[in-house]
């Protein structure tokens, strides 16, 4: 398991970083994390009470968001460039009680295409229990274009050096 360095941290003054699922700097973002396990992609996410949609369940926006987040991720490491959402299909299994604590979002390529990557995607809640599943798929920009106009670091910037 290889923690992901986030070098978007990097740019420039915290005002040009303030990504909603990945800026540590947003506070009313999502602040996530991520780590490689082989194929995969995961992130463990601490849901706040002031997401829930019902009482003490997490709002279905905010577990989109969490998995369009980590598939994004996935298309920066496994793709090695940037991309942009061309379709999220979640199927909603079973509620995401916050009571439950800790959540587990994973993720990995299942095709690729010249243009595109398709992701699978799972949410786990605090108990494991898979309460969301979703099928990404990203149109990924050619790399060149991809730092260009995404700031795109390149593959290396997102492992620590040892």
């Amino acid at each position: 398991m290889i923690k992901i360095r986030n070098p978007f941290i990097d740019m420039g003054t915290r005002h040009d970083y303030n990504c909603f699922g990945c800026s540590p700097f947003n506070e009313n973002g999502l602040q996530m994390e991520f780590w490689e396990n082989g194929d995969e992609l995961f992130a463990r996410w601490s849901p706040r009470k002031a997401l829930e949609g019902w009482s003490d369940v997490l709002h279905g926006g905010i577990q989109a968001a969490l998995m369009d987040e980590l598939a994004g991720w996935v298309v920066l490491i496994k793709r090695k460039t940037s991309g942009v959402t061309s379709a999220l299909n979640i199927k909603y299994l079973k509620p995401v009680n916050i009571s439950k604590g800790e959540i587990t979002v994973t993720g990995k390529v299942i095709a690729t295409d010249r243009k595109n990557a398709t992701i699978s995607v799972c949410l786990r809640d605090g108990e494991g229990t898979e309460c969301a599943v979703a099928e990404a798929i990203y149109y990924c920009l050619p790399e060149n274009v991809a730092r260009a106009k995404y700031f795109y670091p390149g593959h290396e910037a997102f492992y620590y050096k040892q």
